[in-house]
């Protein structure tokens, strides 16, 4: 005999009964791929029976008795040992495969949740970043701004308040951006010149005041933080560090943890903040009629083309000096 597996055609001498109470007689059996026929001596085939349907009567007994389907009176008696292995390995596979219905289906179906699962997990963040960003209020853009600064503040200390540095840090405001409504704050030892936070709030080292002798560098690097943030929204930057949980919080019921905000003010601080295109950055520096070259030399960018020449001053010295003494009150 020829083990079952990888062959079309498996015979032997079995007894068959065509009818109850029939006689039997000697025919030749064969398993194809998907039935068992009964051939006379002539090899003429007398019957095709159905694999998946095959039912043994005599389980654990030799000759094993084998019946087409259910109730059926037409009979098989098979002696081979290793015929009656093979129709026994056949039957636990049909078994299991009864055990199993839609095993394909349910791989295929499984399958094509898991490829939806990964998109969602993909798109799913990025889009609840931009709702959060489309729905959220300015009053709440605010306070989250305001949260970041007092984060910063417990590392630099609370900002520069001194009178007439105040007054002057509004008439920068008022040179460089005129109308619009921003809120400025200076802080010891920042180590970035200027950082954007949300709700429109904008700060600004000390060290660029106190290591300069004119304006023009502050000025610059708050403008291009500005300029910046009208392009990439720090909010948006902000957004980016949660986790799909802090973004679900933040949709429901307009909270961010505390630790999100600390890990945003970590990042803020150890890493450079990044600045629009240099060729955007001076447009924007020409319609605020500020002259390019300070700010360009200061951060590393080319400074380019000489500006015009009669571009109005920044500040003036009075003005300049008492902004430079901001942290000095």
């Amino acid at each position: 005999m020829t083990a079952l597996e990888g062959i079309d055609r498996f015979e032997t001498v079995a007894l068959w009964r065509e009818t109850a109470g029939a006689q039997r007689r000697e025919v030749y059996i064969a398993i194809g791929e998907a039935e068992l026929v009964v051939q006379d001596r002539a090899g003429a085939a007398l019957s095709h029976w159905s694999l998946p349907a095959l039912e043994r009567l005599n389980p654990g007994e030799m000759p094993a008795r084998y019946v087409p389907a259910p109730g059926a009176g037409e009979e098989l008696e098979i002696a081979e040992p290793e015929m009656v292995a093979a129709l026994e390995r056949l039957a636990a596979a049909v078994a299991m495969g009864r055990r199993r219905p839609g095993a394909l289906r349910r791989v295929l179906i499984g399958l094509g949740l898991g490829f939806a699962a990964g998109l969602v997990a993909i798109w799913l963040p990025g889009a609840m970043r931009d709702q959060a960003a489309r729905m959220m209020p300015a009053p709440q853009r605010a306070e989250i701004g305001q949260r970041l600064l007092t984060e910063l503040t417990a590392l630099t200390g609370p900002p520069c308040d001194a009178i007439l540095g105040a007054e002057a840090l509004d008439i920068l405001e008022a040179r460089l951006v005129p109308g619009a409504d921003m809120r400025l704050a200076v802080l010891r030892d920042l180590p970035q010149p200027a950082l954007a936070l949300p709700g429109d709030l904008f700060v600004l080292s000390d060290s660029v005041l106190v290591t300069q002798d004119e304006p023009a560098v502050a000025a610059g690097h708050l403008l291009a933080t500005a300029l910046t943030a009208r392009l990439e929204p720090p909010l948006r930057d902000l957004l980016a560090g949660l986790g799909p949980f802090d973004l679900m919080r933040l949709l429901a019921s307009g909270e961010v943890t505390e630790e999100a905000i600390a890990g945003h003010v970590e990042g803020l601080l150890l890493s450079d903040p990044a600045l629009a295109d240099a060729a955007l950055l001076r447009d924007g520096f020409a319609a605020a009629r500020l002259d390019w070259a300070p700010f360009a030399r200061d951060a590393g960018l080319p400074a380019g083309a000489p500006g015009a020449a009669d571009l109005p001053p920044v500040l003036d010295d009075t003005t300049w000096l008492s902004l430079q003494g901001i942290c000095d009150g």
